[in-house]
């Protein structure tokens, strides 16, 4: 019905319109102009309508306000600007032009208006922000001008092209009529390439300061030949170029040079001249001079020339990416392990990760996904304080996914009314698991049972999430489902202060023009108090909020006073950062026993920029979709030029609740990328900066059968001197094209300590096992690789889990889960634990059992029958799967069914094998 009442006003203002300007009545025509004029601000107010109303419900109306008298600002200047100069440039064409006058300046105009539209943010940076303090060696320019004030002179550049383009265009229009008439004004020719050589002299100049992003030497930023050549060039350029535009005005240069043709005009005879001798002169000062003197002087002698070049380049890529904070430690790693250190440490040993995020993720989709509607998207790592103890545990959301409804449920009414919201989470320890090689759950099931009362869920539903991309509308005539309970299902009424209050007609009618036309706006369900939900998903909802800001791949879920709460990291970026090196997302590891270089791409979102600062945390309840954004890095200039600009938008990190700011941690991505950065500007001195003695890259290992770089990952540490635990990120590194581990870096996530950045480095005289060495360990022990070769034989898959290099005191101990998958089973089960300590290697079912194989050289048994207790434990699972399969049966589920009867059938054989077994005389653990 929408896109019928606006063909039908759209044809009648024209036919009106039309109809009167060729009948020459000019009532008809203003009405149907009116009515064209109205109906495009009717319909186009209508989102902008219901955006607003969103604004207010979040609480951040006044950020909407802020941002429409912004843009509309910069609408209005830029058009102006535009128009002004437009004007000035084609106002002399003549009377007999005023249609090419007036068409030239519409597009000044309009080209303005978009132009304003889009620099919005650069001219609010140059309004807001202030200077840092940094000034850099070449131009003596504070860093602050190349944050805020270059990005919108590069702008400002891009909008006088527009201009002169429109304004020659015009002139060009009327220069071929009267060359077609015989009579070309040659003069006002000559004056608008004057004018062009001063837009040129301009981008020299800007040129001058883009010098600082150079890449011409062997670093990012100016090089001996940017700062004694072609800065110069670039000045004499800017000087000469408007200089030598201007001759062809004077008369004399014109007769001058009229003798060297005389069949063409003087005038352009002139033109050309000059602006060969200024093409000769660029090609020579900006072309020809800096590569031959780059080429014959420099390059020879590239580091006496290039070393403080080398040096700048160092000190300001690691202050854009936040590497001066740096804590550089040696690492004297001991040869060393026994029990009394590992009860020293029994706090951290007893939280080392055994299960792999991937795996978990196949166990949480087979046995908590409940229904087929409802998904894990991913498993997060986090740290909660249970009773006495802090512990690691991995956390995933059980979100709806509406695109896993049958085609036949795929309906309006469910997608907007019936199924809104996800149920709850799942929750396990890092390393604790069932005899059967399962996870200890300490949320689970539906409603969620909690093993804690920290962990009770008292709000479990989840409106806002990672995958709720869908508008939905709750409190409706149409009950919710809320969650499945034995071959019932329970509803509820939304009774929470999320989304916007239906209210009337009006904001039905406007609901449904942005969603779902004239179903939603006929529809009887939505009711007064109902409310109307749209950016659920929440990026999309932070990108809405605050786009300024760049946002982590990887949102996490928390437990929080009984509610559930997303956090989100977010980021303040620039490629404005004068002299550092620019992010690339494409990564490059040589690996020997592939033959070449293993390649990929990391932290994407954050590629481009050099400048980084992950100044905000951002927070968004699953329930109401309430949003909190707090500083945390207050001396980001970028941030507190946000702040200034949106101060009701962002708040202090003081301002943050505790019991939030106990789940705050380092972001995977940001470590990421500082230490791909990190891995080169580590070496401080030019010289070996240079010949890169030095260079790290992440090292590998073989993770579910591929070969791969080490992602960060996080631990609990008790660091040398510590009375307690801290939750970790670590990444480590190995040299360039070896193996072996050079070191390791942290980033901190607990209480004062959050964001403190550790570089550990092993001496170079001490050999440390790389998590690629210790898979080559484990493949080369003969028991364990041939166990391993005979379960994949028994029609089983063996996944080999993350190899974790844990610091213990100052030595090292590495971890590898080996999971088994069975061909009948849809998820994996943990089997073995592989600890390695220098060159023993022990392994057993359980970490416990392998860490005492440690204690007695190792341990070279697999084991191969399972315990009584674990047989006992699967004939229960066994039992469970039967009647979930009878229930699925009645219900009609029949491809879950099949999944339940599938299970079953594995279990029975995997009982029948170790009974078989155990007969036969095989005693437990061997």
């Amino acid at each position: 019905m929408y896109n019928l009442l606006l063909v039908a006003f759209l044809a009648l203002g024209g036919w009106l319109a039309y109809s009167g300007l060729e009948n020459g009545r000019r009532g008809r025509m203003a009405a149907g102009l009116s009515i064209l004029a109205a109906t495009a601000l009717f319909f186009g107010l209508l989102s902008f309508w219901g955006e607003m109303l969103w604004f207010e419900a979040v609480g951040y109306g006044r950020r909407f306000w802020t941002m429409v008298g912004i843009r509309v600002g910069m609408v209005a200047l830029g058009a102006t600007v535009a128009g002004l100069l437009v004007w000035g440039g084609v106002r002399w064409l003549g009377r007999g032009q005023r249609l090419l006058i007036w068409a030239a300046i519409l597009a000044g105009l309009l080209g303005g208006g978009l132009w304003g539209f889009g620099a919005w943010d650069e001219s609010l940076l140059w309004v807001t922000g202030e200077a840092t303090g940094v000034r850099e060696p070449i131009l003596g320019l504070d860093a602050g001008f190349y944050l805020f004030a270059l990005p919108l002179l590069a702008e400002l550049h891009i909008l006088l092209w527009l201009v002169a383009v429109i304004v020659i265009g015009a002139h060009g229009v009327l220069f071929w009529e009267e060359i077609e008439r015989g009579r070309p004004d040659w003069g006002r020719a000559l004056v608008l390439a004057f004018g062009l050589a001063f837009l040129l002299a301009f981008g020299h100049l800007l040129d001058l300061f883009q010098l600082l992003f150079s890449d011409w030497g062997v670093v990012s930023g100016p090089g001996w030949t940017d700062e004694y050549i072609r800065r110069p060039a670039y000045l004499l350029m800017a000087i000469i170029t408007p200089l030598l535009a201007a001759l062809p005005l004077f008369p004399a240069f014109r007769r001058r040079v009229a003798r060297f043709d005389r069949s063409r005009p003087p005038p352009l005879v002139a033109g050309v001249i000059a602006w060969v001798g200024i093409g000769v002169v660029w090609i020579l000062l900006l072309g020809v001079t800096p590569r031959l003197i780059q080429w014959l002087v420099v390059e020879p002698n590239e580091i006496t020339f290039e070393r403080p070049y080398i040096a700048n380049n160092i000190a300001f890529t690691r202050r854009g990416f936040d590497l001066e904070k740096v804590e550089q430690r040696a690492f004297p790693v001991g040869d060393q392990f026994t029990r009394a250190l590992a009860e020293d440490n029994q706090g951290v040993l007893s939280d080392v990760r055994l299960w792999d995020p991937r795996a978990l993720d196949s166990v949480f989709r087979q046995f908590q996904e409940i229904r087929l509607y409802y998904e894990f998207k991913d498993v997060d790592i986090d740290r909660y304080q249970l009773g006495d103890d802090y512990r690691q545990v991995m956390i995933s959301a059980r979100e709806l996914e509406l695109d896993n409804l049958p085609a036949q449920s795929q309906t309006f009414v469910n997608r907007r009314f019936k199924y809104t919201h996800g149920y709850g989470a799942v929750m396990t320890p890092v390393s604790e698991f069932t005899p059967s090689g399962l996870p200890r759950m300490l949320i689970s099931d539906i409603p969620p049972q909690s093993s804690h009362p920290e962990l009770e869920i008292e709000v479990p539903q989840i409106y806002y999430g990672e995958l709720t991309t869908d508008p939905a509308v709750a409190n409706s005539e149409e009950r919710e489902f809320d969650y499945p309970s034995g071959e019932q299902n329970v509803y509820i009424q939304y009774p929470g202060e999320g989304g916007i209050a239906m209210r009337n007609l009006w904001r039905k009618f406007v609901f449904g023009w942005m969603f779902d036309g004239t179903r939603l706006l006929l529809s009887t369900y939505p009711r007064p108090d109902s409310r109307m939900m749209f950016h659920r998903q929440i990026i999309d909802r932070l990108n809405t909020l605050a786009p300024f800001l760049e946002y982590d791949a990887d949102p996490y879920v928390t437990v929080i006073d009984g509610r559930l709460k997303w956090i989100v990291d977010a980021y303040t970026r620039s490629s404005f950062y004068p002299y550092s090196e620019v992010f690339s997302s494409r990564e490059f590891i040589q690996v020997r026993d592939r033959g070449g270089q293993l390649t990929g791409s990391v932290a994407g979102y954050l590629s481009g920029a050099n400048y980084i600062r992950n100044s905000i945390k951002a927070v968004v309840d699953a329930y109401d979709g309430s949003v909190d954004l707090y500083v945390f890095e207050e001396d980001d200039p970028l941030i507190n030029a946000w702040w200034q600009a949106f101060p009701d938008l962002l708040k202090p990190e003081s301002e943050m609740p505790e019991a939030v700011r106990a789940h705050v941690r380092y972001p995977e991505g940001f470590l990421l990328t500082q230490g791909l950065v990190y891995a080169k500007y580590h070496m401080e001195d030019p010289e070996v900066f240079y010949n890169q003695e030095d260079l790290w890259v992440r090292a590998t290992e073989k993770y579910y059968g591929n070969v791969q770089p080490v992602e960060p990952y996080y631990i609990m540490w008790k660091r040398p001197g510590s009375e307690s635990k801290e939750f970790v990120l670590i990444l480590p590194f190995t040299p360039k094209n070896r193996q072996v581990m050079i070191g390791w870096i942290a980033g901190m996530s607990d209480g004062e300590d959050y964001g403190r950045f550790i570089a550990y480095q092993f001496p170079k005289e001490t050999r440390v096992l790389g998590p690629q060495q210790v898979e080559t360990k484990i493949d080369q022990d003969p028991q364990l690789s041939g166990q391993l070769t005979l379960w994949d034989q028994r029609g089983s898959r063996v996944i080999r889990g993350n190899v974790l290099a844990i610091p213990i005191d100052q030595t090292l101990l590495y971890v590898e889960p080996i999971y088994l998958q069975a061909e009948t089973a849809a998820y994996p089960e943990l089997r073995l634990v592989a600890l390695m300590h220098g060159d023993t290697l022990s392994y057993a079912e359980s970490f416990e059992e392998a860490l005492e194989g440690l204690f007695k050289g190792g341990v070279r048994e697999v084991p191969g029958v399972a315990p009584g207790g674990e047989l006992a434990e699967r004939a229960a699972r066994a039992g469970q799967a039967f009647e979930r399969y009878l229930q699925l049966q009645g219900q009609g589920r029949f491809e879950e069914a099949a999944r339940q009867l599938s299970e079953l059938r594995r279990l029975l054989q995997s009982m029948a094998g170790e009974t078989a077994a155990g007969d036969d005389g095989e005693s437990p653990g061997n």
